[in-house]
């Protein structure tokens, strides 16, 4: 995603400023997609791994990047794992 583009976006919600989950934030989110362990608000369980993720620290909630765009549906948000681990790289 091209950084001219988030630092446009922002939480549809929480209004609050988003960021690229790290490559170590998505191999964890992805982790738990494939245990099954990942609902988003609307309340579905998240089967397909993520190719990228927008993460809102404000509200700790994750938008997912599909196709390459940003899903910024507050229904096709989730929580943030517990313990998301923050690595640059």
């Amino acid at each position: 995603m091209e950084d001219h583009l988030l630092e446009i976006l922002c939480a549809p919600l929480s209004h609050a400023p988003l960021r690229l989950a790290t490559p170590a934030e998505l191999h964890q989110i992805n982790s738990r997609i494939r245990s099954r362990l990942i609902r988003n608000r609307a309340g579905l369980t998240l089967e397909v791994e993520l190719e990228g993720c927008l993460v809102c620290e404000s509200d700790r909630t994750c938008y997912p990047i599909r196709d390459g765009f940003p899903v910024l549906i507050s229904g096709e948000a989730f929580d943030s794992p517990p313990n998301l681990v923050r690595l640059d790289g």
